[in-house]
């Protein structure tokens, strides 16, 4: 009988918690692009400028979007409790 051994890893976890609150838009725009954009340590300064400014741009849209999906969900949740009293 053979037994085949696998080997591999599975990256850094990050763990990023709130006290009483959910996390903001921009918190999430961060955690996203953690996972989005990495620019090494080593990478050639105009290089890492450019994905710097990228990386900058990119979390504008995010922080935009997510703050807009904030909002839609509020109407949403409005919508549903005023839908909810109606029927009562």
């Amino acid at each position: 009988m053979t037994l085949d051994v696998f080997k591999g890893e599975v990256g850094h976890a990050y763990v990023c918690a709130t006290k009483n609150r959910g996390h903001t838009a921009e918190e999430l725009a961060d955690m996203a692009l953690n996972k989005i954009v990495f620019i090494g340590a080593d990478v050639p300064d105009p290089i890492k400028e450019q994905a710097l400014a990228y990386r900058e741009n990119l979390r504008s849209v995010l922080v935009f979007y997510m703050r807009q999906a904030m909002l839609s969900e509020r109407t949403t949740m409005k919508a549903e409790i005023m839908a909810e009293i109606k029927e009562n």
